[in-house]
Parts: structure tokens; C-alpha cells; sequence
């Protein structure tokens, strides 16, 4: 039930600080993409000897394995594009920009409204990238356009493209990197993060196409075989894993400790936590009165409204919201679990904790503060 304007409690959850990170420095992250693609360009220009040789060998080789195994599907595809004008102009363009808009739009979007999950789709972003460009690397590919007597067409570079090959503003590009096909690892890593983060099913479904077109773009524009997508999904696959790995299971590695600490005389509030931690294996989804509460919560005191998650026992927990207004309100539910998918589905509504700008931005009225201080203060 929602209460919109008083609040049972006011101070931090009693198990410790959240493990939602507030949002990160904008200048730092643009900072941290600089030395990404930094470490790109350097590893770029020290290349191993016989580069350019290893990589229009390899490229044959996995041509060649393609055609063994009668999945050699590139170069019709990419004969019929080449004639269909205006189609091949607008792949063309896909090819160029579309993964990384996709991309760019992605991190805005978690930065601005899913804070608490940008560093972990930061982190996947980065590691999936850094495991390409060492591939590119120790494993280079050319890509079928460039493979000598192979038949392919190079439409991206036969349409005039703006912004990709002929164009002056890739000119000094790396074009011998096929394997793994980073268009791919991007488009899917955007529909990862989109999944993970909670985004609307519309954004999700729309993720999920683009990845397919993107996949028909890189074959049919000769810049791709279809193997190089599958290298493109195991990287971004290696960074999820990595950046799962990193941050661990918060809940059970909790109860875990606190039964190893805690095992003699702890209080029975400790208990119950703990027990709820390890047995809320599946957590029950918000109900549609939780999810219309914290609508209308948002609805009428404006957004980005901040939701704090406290435990209250065995009851469950508190979302506790704090409106752009400074209204407070809260939603109970059974778990932590829960309020956390509360929170994601919930459009407008920020994963946050108890720290300065959550307290400054609360605003109480003397009504609020006599009804919080119950009917003593009243007399």
C-alpha cells in the first residue's frame, strides 16, 4: 500500500549500505572510453609481423571451412544486395552507423535511468571490446571484400559511403579485423543490457531485430563471413561472465558470512534476514496494486522520483520513494528481490540509498513531523 506524504522510518537499512552504486562522474566515464579506444588504436599500430599476410590466409581458411560445410551463404547474398540500389544504399548506412547509435544510445539511456546497472553494462561493454581488439590482434581476418578472386563486392565502398571505407574519415581504420564482428558484439551487448536492466519490452523487441538486420547487413555488404557472428556473441558472452564474476551473488554471499560471524547469540531479527535471503530463490514478482501505487506515486510528484529498499523482517520489505517534489511515500513487498524489480519496472522510479542528496531532497511539513511523532506530540 502506498502512503503518500509519511514514512515509518528514516534511517539507512539496518544490513548495511546498498550495493546500488550511485551514478558514476560523467567525465570520468567519457574518460575511461577515451583509454578504451585508446588501447584499441595502440595495439593497432604495433602489429605482428606478417600481419596483412596471416589475415588474408585466415580469411581463406574460414572460407574454405564455410564451403566444406555447405553454409557458405555470403556471396549470393552479397551479389543480390549489390543490385537492388536504393536497398543496398540504406545497408550500406546500416553497416556504417547503426550499431553504433544502437550503442551510444544504450549507455545514455542506462546512465540516465538505470544508474545502478550502468557499471556492470559499462564493465561488459569494455571487457567484450578489449577480448576483440586482442583477436584482431593475434587473429587476423580479412573480410570477404578483400579476399583476391573470391567474387565479393565491396557496396560499402562501391555506394560512396559517408563514414565508412572510401571515406576520408576512416582511412587509417583497421580493416582486417572480421573475427569476431564487433557490429555484432555492440547490437547484442545493447539487447543484453536492455534485457538485464528491465527496459521496456518495446525497446527489448526492437533490440532484438536489430541484431538480425545487423547480421544481414554484415553478410550482404561483404564485410562479414556469418562466422564472424558467432565470434561476436562468445565475446560478449566472455563479458557477461566476467562481469557476473566480479560482483558475485550479493545475497547469498551475505547470509553466507553472517552465519559464519554470527552463529552464537545473534538476534532473531538477524535470523530471519538471513533465512529470507537464502530462501527467496525465487522471488515473487511485483503485484499490479504495488506497480499502480508506485505509478501514481510518480505521477504525482514528479520525476526522477528515488527509491530506497529496506528490510523489515519477516514481513518483507519497504520501498521507500521520494518524490522530485520531496513527497515521501512507500510500497511494501515481500522481498528485496521484489523492490528491485518494482523499481525497474516502473518507469521514472531510481534505485538510490540513504545518503546527502536522498535526505536533501526529502521535504517534511509540520503535519508530517506531528503524525511521525505520534499522538504524544499531539497533546
Amino acid at each position: 500500500m502506498l502512503t503518500t506524504g509519511s514514512v515509518t522510518g528514516t534511517t539507512p537499512c539496518a544490513t548495511g549500505r546498498s550495493p546500488h552504486r550511485r551514478r558514476p562522474r560523467w567525465w570520468v566515464e567519457i574518460l575511461l572510453g577515451l583509454i578504451l579506444f585508446g588501447v584499441y588504436a595502440l595495439i593497432g599500430a604495433f602489429r605482428l609481423p606478417g600481419h596483412a599476410h596471416r589475415a588474408f590466409a585466415n580469411g581463406e581458411d574460414i572460407l574454405a571451412v564455410q564451403r566444406a560445410l555447405h553454409i557458405n551463404i555470403e556471396l549470393p547474398v552479397n551479389r543480390w544486395l549489390a543490385d537492388q540500389g536504393w536497398l543496398m544504399v540504406v545497408a550500406n548506412y546500416e553497416y556504417a552507423f547503426g550499431y553504433l547509435v544502437a550503442t551510444f544510445v544504450a549507455l545514455v539511456w542506462l546512465y540516465r535511468r538505470r544508474p545502478g546497472q550502468y557499471p556492470w553494462a559499462r564493465d561488459v561493454f569494455a571487457v567484450s571490446t578489449l577480448i576483440a581488439v586482442l583477436c584482431f590482434w593475434l587473429y587476423p581476418v580479412a573480410p570477404p571484400r578483400l579476399l583476391p578472386d573470391a567474387g565479393f563486392i565491396d557496396t560499402v565502398w562501391l555506394g560512396d559511403t559517408w563514414g565508412s571505407w572510401g571515406s576520408p574519415m576512416v582511412e587509417g581504420a583497421n580493416q582486417l579485423a572480421a573475427m569476431p564482428s564487433l557490429h555484432i558484439g555492440w547490437a547484442l551487448w545493447v539487447s543484453v543490457v536492455l534485457s538485464r536492466s528491465g527496459a521496456p519490452r518495446w525497446a527489448q523487441v526492437a533490440s532484438a531485430v536489430h541484431v538480425l538486420v545487423t547480421f544481414a547487413v554484415i553478410v550482404a555488404t561483404g564485410n562479414h563471413y556469418w562466422l564472424d557472428a558467432l565470434g561476436g556473441v562468445a565475446v560478449v558472452w566472455l563479458g557477461v561472465l566476467a562481469a557476473d564474476l566480479a560482483r558475485g551473488k550479493s545475497v547469498t554471499w551475505t547470509a553466507s558470512v553472517r552465519r559464519s560471524l554470527c552463529r552464537r547469540g545473534r538476534h532473531a531479527y538477524t535470523g530471519a534476514v538471513t533465512d529470507t535471503a537464502t530462501e527467496a530463490k525465487t522471488p515473487a514478482p511485483p503485484k499490479a496494486a504495488q506497480l499502480a501505487a508506485a505509478r501514481t506515486f510518480v505521477a504525482e510528484h514528479g520525476k526522477p522520483v528515488k527509491a530506497v529498499i529496506q528490510r523489515i523482517g519477516r514481513a518483507g520489505a519497504r520501498v521507500l520513494l521520494v518524490g522530485a517534489d520531496g513527497a515521501l511515500g512507500d510500497v511494501v513487498v515481500p522481498s528485496v528481490e521484489t523492490g528491485e524489480a518494482l523499481i525497474e519496472a516502473v518507469e521514472g522510479v531510481e534505485r538510490s540509498e540513504w545518503d546527502a542528496d536522498t535526505v536533501g531532497a526529502t521535504k517534511i511539513g509540520a503535519a508530517h513531523r506531528r503524525r511521525m511523532a505520534g499522538p504524544l506530540a499531539r497533546r
